[in-house]
């Protein structure tokens, strides 16, 4: 009993697994001799599993027919059996089968057919790239190996050209110019060669073999794949997205030919295309290099060597040298040699060399050497020498030698040797032969004098804490930073609530520093403050300039103590005098100038502890 389970499960999982193989493709065995053609297509329907649809007048099943083929696909038994006069098409678990009319006029193009089969194991070899180099006609083999292409008959030469990927090229050259079959056979790759070496090509004459003797029982099939992964070098968040970009766009059998093909590149003058599957390079055009290329919507090509424009978008596998534009995006993943614009985004794997404009976003992982200018972000992960400019971002990962202008971001990873201009921060390891102007600048040591509401630089700049007294305050704490030769003040005083004083003070102001001796510096300062009151029913503009002289004299390696005295001038639109100074040493009583501000000026002194470098 449980042999005959076996046998049973046995039998059903075999004829499951030629059911999932199209008819066409099934492997089989015949034996026919001296026999009517009705009872020899009866004997293949029966070795195939499956069911013949034809009309009975148009193939007379009287006629005799011996034919004797071991191992062979259903397609290949057909074409033996009626010496291609009969069209087979495969519906279902059905096989059709309409005679060919044979008319006298001289037919325009040939069909050439066949298997691509492993030479060491007969196994055949799905997903090979047979192409013709002249017409760039090309297909794909199918999961069982067959491939079909349509020739023209004009051509006085045609040859056959196929890859896949761990095989050695082939080239078949085809000498008939009637419907036949050419079944190819391909030697395994012995070692793996590098990108840069070329492939090994064997070329055969068209000898119209079939495959007899030799064919594997089991297809080989290989997964899809999505895009071109021998060439690509990162795994990025943008190189995920470019990849999705071209997957998005480019066929499954476009795909494979950039696989299959790695090593083959075609060069065209011009080519114009609606679409990369629509277009006068055909299903090969990520192969071909154009000279001139116009894309109505959206291009897809290996390189371009002069001039492209796209309606949409043109993606372009290697390099672009000339001029390159789009409505939408240009991606490309080689460098880039000229001028590159983009009504939205520009992306390029490699270099730039030139211009590099978008209306959003640039991005090259590699150096720029030009212009690369957008209206929201640039970025680059090499190095920078030229300009960039752009709204919002602007980012280098390496070096910049040249200038950075953007509207709220500059970032240098590390050192920059020109300027750095931004509306809001700035960011760079070194800069030299220029500075840094934004609100905000950041380096690690700076050559020039950066310009800005605050700065830092960590090595060699002026960085100062200090809690001091003066005359109107009881306390002040104030931060300076930036350099020696002009420094940023931030300050807040607070009187603790003396009678006529006001309840803060806050300011800014700006100051240079000389050395007089290794431990002393001779300080310049003037700074704004505005006195806040709270208490008062209208709060009218109450302001202070302050011009100090300070000296400054080193206490420990961080510790100084900074004194010195400051003349001071008091604005006020309200009808209060001006605030409570102890000391009071007035220069100026009270005054009223053309815009009706009171006014008074005085004498005052400063006093603090500072920390810093």
């Amino acid at each position: 009993m449980r042999y005959l389970i076996n046998l049973f499960f046995l039998l059903l999982s075999t004829s499951l697994m030629a059911q999932s193989v199209p008819p066409l493709d099934r492997i089989i065995s015949v034996d026919i001799r001296n026999e009517k053609m009705e009872s020899a297509l009866r004997q293949i329907s029966q070795a195939g599993r499956f069911e013949f649809s034809y009309n009975p007048v148009r193939i007379d099943g009287a006629t005799l027919v011996t034919l004797r083929l071991v191992n062979t696909p259903v397609r290949e038994v057909l074409n033996r059996l009626f010496q291609r006069q009969v069209t087979v098409k495969s519906r279902g678990n059905h096989i059709i089968l309409v005679r060919v009319d044979v008319t006298d006029e001289t037919p325009k193009n040939f069909l050439v057919d066949g298997y691509v089969l492993d030479e060491q194991t007969g196994q055949r070899i799905a997903q090979a790239s047979i192409f013709e180099k002249t017409t760039l006609a090309s297909t794909v083999s199918n999961p069982f190996g067959y491939y079909q292409l349509r020739l023209p008959t004009s051509r006085p030469s045609l040859r056959l050209d196929v890859r896949k990927q761990d095989y050695l090229g082939e080239t078949v050259i085809i000498r008939s110019r009637t419907p036949h079959s050419v079944s190819i056979r391909m030697r395994p790759q012995p070692i793996p060669l590098s990108v840069v070496e070329p492939l090994p090509v064997r070329v055969t004459e068209d000898t119209t073999r079939t495959a007899e003797a030799s064919l594997a029982m089991v297809p080989v099939e290989t997964p899809l794949p999505a895009v071109d992964t021998t060439e690509k070098q990162t795994e990025s968040v943008v190189d995920r997205g470019m990849a999705g970009v071209t997957k998005l766009f480019v066929s499954a059998q476009q795909a494979i030919h950039d696989i299959n093909l790695n090593r083959d590149t075609l060069y065209r003058d011009w080519q114009v295309s609606f679409l990369p599957t629509i277009g006068t390079n055909l299903r090969l055009s990520g192969r071909i290099s154009n000279r001139f290329s116009v894309n109505m919507l959206v291009g897809y090509s290996f390189g371009t060597r002069a001039f492209e424009l796209g309606g949409l978008m043109n993606i372009v596998r290697t390099n672009v040298e000339g001029f390159q534009a789009a409505g939408l995006a240009n991606v490309i993943g080689g460098k880039v040699t000229g001028v590159q614009l983009g009504g939205l985004f520009n992306h390029t794997n490699q270099s730039v060399r030139g211009v590099q404009a978008a209306g959003l976003i640039n991005t090259v992982i590699d150096s720029v050497k030009g212009l690369q200018m957008a209206g929201l972000i640039n970025f680059a992960r090499g190095d920078v020498q030229g300009a960039q400019v752009a709204g919002l971002l602007n980012i280098a990962t390496k070096s910049v030698r040249g200038v950075q202008v953007v509207g709220l971001i500059n970032y240098a990873h590390q050192d920059v040797v020109g300027w750095q201009i931004a509306g809001i921060l700035n960011r760079a390891r070194t800069v030299t032969k220029g500075s840094q102007i934004g609100l905000i600048n950041v380096a690690d040591s700076l050559g020039g004098v950066p310009i800005g509401l605050i700065s830092y630089v960590r090595k060699g700049g002026f960085f100062r804490i200090e809690a001091g007294t003066d005359e109107l305050n009881l306390l002040n704490v104030s931060l300076r930073t930036g350099v020696r030769r002009l420094y940023n003040i931030l300050t807040a005083g607070y009187s603790f609530e003396r009678e006529g004083s006001p309840r803060m003070t806050a300011g800014y102001g700006l100051g240079t520093a000389f050395g007089l001796s290794p431990r002393t510096l001779l300080s310049l300062e003037g700074t704004y403050h505005h006195h806040f009151y709270f208490d008062r029913p209208s709060e009218e503009w109450n302001s202070q300039l302050r011009f100090s002289t300070l000296f400054e004299t080193k206490l420990t390696s961080h510790v100084a103590l900074a004194f010195g005295p400051s003349v001071n001038w008091y604005f006020t639109k309200d009808d209060y005098a001006r605030p409570f100074l102890k000391p009071s040493i007035p220069i100026l009583s009270e005054r009223n100038d053309v815009f009706g501000n009171r006014y008074w000026g005085w004498l005052g002194f400063h006093v603090g502890l500072r920390y810093g470098k």
